[in-house]
Formats: structure tokens, sequence, C-alpha cells
């Protein structure tokens, strides 16, 4: 059982744009898909933690596109919106680790893929996060 659960993924503006790769003077589209996560405590937790606790945490982006091939490229950036913590505690610390997107096959079957983001976050004191996510695809 998990010390953080999800509560909501909230997609936030898609973006679209073209421009020219300038070593091969091909066409790249770009595709930002932002939005975010917001964690909870889950009181249903019982056990010890640590400060040095991290929690992995998964979910798929909400408003991805279905993805045939690939990309050429991907990238991710997490940052913090809003943070509470819980009692009074001497150390905090948040946001994410280890941050990754891929494109993964669809969970209900067929031949397209989407985008999972896979994170990292300390757990020690946590009543609430929210992270901002930014994910960035191109293609040719």
């Amino acid at each position: 059982m998990n010390l953080l659960e999800m509560r909501a993924v909230v997609p936030g503006l898609r973006t679209f744009a073209d421009g020219i790769d300038p070593a091969t003077g091909a066409t790249v589209h770009t595709t930002v898909y932002t939005g975010h996560v917001v964690l909870v405590h889950n009181t249903g937790f019982r056990g010890m933690i640590r400060l040095t606790d991290l929690q992995e945490v998964s979910f798929f982006v909400p408003d991805s596109a279905p993805y045939p091939q690939p990309p050429d490229a991907l990238g991710i950036e997490l940052s913090v919106r809003h943070f509470r913590s819980s009692g009074n505690v001497s150390a905090v610390h948040i946001g994410a680790r280890d941050e990754r997107v891929a494109v993964v096959p669809d969970p209900r079957g067929g031949e397209h893929q989407w985008l999972q983001v896979t994170f990292h976050t300390p757990v020690y004191s946590h009543e609430l996060v929210e992270l901002n996510y930014r994910v960035t695809v191109q293609n040719r």
C-alpha cells in the first residue's frame, strides 16, 4: 500500500508547432502536453516511513494522441505546483526524481501506443502534493 494516492490527473493546454530541422531540412512536428497531477495522503496507510523513502508514481497523459509509431524525441518536465505538509515536521523533501516519459502499448489493447509518465517522489510528511507536468513530443 502506498502512502500517497493519486487523486487526479488534470490536462491543461495542448499546443502544436511545426518547424524545420536545420541539419536535414525536414519538417519537425512538436506537440506539448501540459497539466498537473494531484497526490494526497492515503489515510488507509499503516506502517513506518523514513525520511528518505520514495514512492513511484505512473500515469497516462490523459489527452495524449494515440501514437502508431514511436516519436523521434520525448521530453518531460515536472515542477511543484502546490504542497501541504502534515503536522509539525523537521524536514520536508518535495518534488519529483527520476522522471521519465515513454510510449507504451494501449492498456486496452490495439495497435496504438500512449504516453506514460513515471517518477519517484518523497513521501515523508506529505499531506498534499500537486506537480505540473510538461511533456514534449517531436515527430518528423
